[in-house]
């Protein structure tokens, strides 16, 4: 009798699997992030404190800490940002629209520029917005703005964008100082950067940008500087636990030179 010959099916990946790796069209993959998008955001709403004691207390804290580090300057920041001619609305701006428009433009150049990393890439993106909303239910935190410091909020109509946002406004999380996010965004992005261009000299120029940002947060008044510490330590704890979960997906951070 000959054998049969043996038929070999090659396994297809679940549907969290293609999802994970996102194997999918760009249509699917921009459904899934506006869909996260509004549960971060829904998350953020949802672990608000409507008693402002505690966070006003953290607020305290936060500027214990930087005195007795000597570091205590979000004052003297927004002072020096609006000395400067243009000051003020420059880094308004820079708070209201080069946060999202940084991270659509760094989502599209991965996807479309870097493909084989975008998964890696976004994955990780996620696992730190996940972890910034265990800190904003953790440790509430007033901003500067919120403050008696007699620092300005020049940013509160400039998110409404002339009344188009208003409506948004009641569902802003007004505590969610810790982690500032417009400086974890900017840093996970200059490390990808770096990581996508080891053989390029210039790569470290990338740097400079979650370096604008922190000056932008803090002279808009929106985020104490030790907020950006703890974005930071997010961009990093969230690195070491999609690092590996992702072990079957090219790694930004394993990129060859580009």
């Amino acid at each position: 009798m000959v054998p049969s010959a043996a038929v070999t099916v090659a396994a297809r990946p679940s549907p969290l699997a293609r999802v994970w790796a996102a194997r999918w069209p760009i249509g699917a993959e921009l459904v899934l992030f506006l869909a996260l998008m509004v549960v971060y955001e829904w998350l953020r709403d949802f672990v608000a404190v409507s008693d402002p004691v505690t966070p006003l207390g953290h607020a305290l804290d936060v500027i214990d800490v930087e005195k007795a580090l000597g570091l205590f300057v979000e004052l003297d920041v927004q002072d020096w940002a609006h000395s400067v001619p243009g000051g003020e609305f420059v880094t308004t701006w820079l708070y209201t629209l080069a946060h999202t428009t940084g991270f659509v433009v760094m989502f599209l150049w991965m996807w479309f520029r870097r493909r084989r990393f975008y998964a890696a890439f976004r994955n990780w993106f996620w696992i730190t917005n996940g972890l910034a909303v265990v800190g904003y239910w953790l440790y509430p935190l007033a901003p500067p703005r919120l403050t008696d410091l007699g620092l300005e909020d020049p940013t509160k109509a400039s998110l409404e964008l002339g009344g188009a946002l208003s409506w948004f406004q009641p569902f802003r999380n007004e505590f969610a100082a810790m982690p500032s996010m417009h400086f974890g965004y900017t840093l996970l992005f200059a490390l990808t950067l770096v990581w996508m261009h080891r053989g390029s000299p210039w790569r470290w120029l990338a740097f400079l940008w979650p370096a604008a940002m922190l000056f932008v947060i803090m002279a808009t008044a929106n985020h104490w500087w030790l907020d950006a510490v703890g974005g930071g330590a997010c961009v990093l704890l969230a690195l070491a636990i999609v690092n590996p979960l992702t072990r079957s997906l090219p790694q930004p951070w394993r990129a060859a030179p580009a």
